[in-house]
């Protein structure tokens, strides 16, 4: 591990003087039963408080967040301890085919789950993305996109019933060396009705099957034959709040829609909206087609309570009849600290309407 790595890990998880007071006092109390505190040199407590910064060394090493993830927040060291909460270190592998897939973090919140991973062929191979061209992808084949989204999985092992509403999408993370047998690749699952807590995740079965490109015509083109199908064990927390407005923010042809929940974590937003009436989604236009483009990143601001805006992406949603949901990354990590008492600004046709983000409480 480079030295960088260690120094952003020992800054995400050092100690609160509380904690370090805590340790001083616990092993002070055995040294009174010798001799008085009084008699207890200075030498004595520096020698305490070195032996404290040791553990909170090890602590560091075996929680750390990967530094590719952190790339590709484009997160700094203070930033990266708000998503500590989230990060699972993991050390699953799996080998065939002469190549190994070796998944060694996962991230999440209530909407999303993030698991950096390796694939590394036999030396001499080229994995040729075609990545000169942008509509070109990499990723796993199953056979078709329903047969390779994940299984969530509970305590047992076994694929929690009724989970739907997945974004599955394969990321190839910068390297390097574009053209070598190594890909730094960037799973991404995106949950419309997020972890429920009566879950009791334990796991998530990863399938994966060949790897794969994209080509735009669209054809396929196999990379690397073989199977690295995976169960990667997790413990989850929700590092995200949320708030229930239920607040008017705009009419479509003089149907009211309300937003009735937004969701905040350090990396992510996603709001729900619902229409007064029943509006059929229809291709073609007419107001279907504009309950459907709703909302995005060019008509929603999330801004802090110091007046800093975010940046957001859009990473999509669903939309029925009467209810639509849509997601965003927050192009910036921010603690809910800072956007507590801060707004969300939404503009529909014409109106603007700012939601106080106040009274952010735990995701239920």
């Amino acid at each position: 591990m480079e030295p960088r790595d260690l120094n952003r890990m020992f800054d995400a998880l050092a100690p609160t003087a509380e904690q370090e007071q805590a340790g001083l006092d616990r092993l002070l109390q055995k040294e009174r039963k010798v001799r008085p505190m009084k008699k207890l040199k200075k030498l004595t407590v520096v020698g305490i408080a070195a032996a404290l910064m040791v553990i909170s060394c090890a602590a560091a090493v075996v929680t750390g967040i990967d530094q590719r993830l952190l790339d590709y927040f484009g997160a700094s060291p203070q930033q990266a301890e708000l998503l500590v909460p989230g990060a699972v270190p993991v050390d699953v592998t799996v080998e065939d085919n002469g190549a190994s897939l070796h998944v060694s973090q996962v991230l999440m919140d209530r909407y999303n789950i993030m698991l950096v991973a390796d694939f590394t062929a036999p030396e001499g191979t080229i994995l040729d993305l075609g990545r000169e061209t942008d509509d070109i992808f990499c990723a796993f084949d199953s056979g078709s996109i329903g047969a390779s989204v994940p299984d969530l999985l509970d305590q047992a092992g076994e694929p929690i019933p009724g989970v739907g509403g997945w974004g599955w999408r394969t990321v190839v993370l910068d390297d390097e060396d574009p053209l070598d047998h190594h890909l730094s690749l960037l799973f991404r699952l995106e949950l419309r009705d997020g972890i429920q807590p009566d879950w009791e995740i334990g796991g998530i079965s990863l399938r994966n099957s060949d790897l794969v490109r994209y080509n735009p015509e669209p054809t396929v083109t196999t990379i690397y034959s073989g199977n690295w199908s995976c169960e990667v064990p997790v413990t989850w927390q929700d590092m995200g709040r949320s708030i229930r407005p239920n607040q008017a923010v705009g009419q479509l042809d003089s149907i009211n829609i309300t937003m009735t929940e937004l969701y905040l974590s350090p990396m992510t937003l996603r709001v729900q909206l619902e229409s007064e009436t029943p509006i059929p989604q229809k291709f073609g236009g007419g107001i279907g087609n504009r309950w459907t483009q709703l909302v995005n990143s060019d008509n929603v601001t999330l801004t802090t309570r110091n007046g800093e805006a975010i940046p957001l992406t859009d990473l999509g949603g669903s939309t029925g009849d009467q209810d639509k949901d849509w997601m965003f990354r927050l192009e910036k990590i921010t603690s809910l600290e800072d956007l507590e008492g801060g707004t969300l600004n939404i503009r529909i046709e014409g109106g603007s309407v700012d939601i106080p983000l106040d009274n952010l409480v735990p995701a239920e």
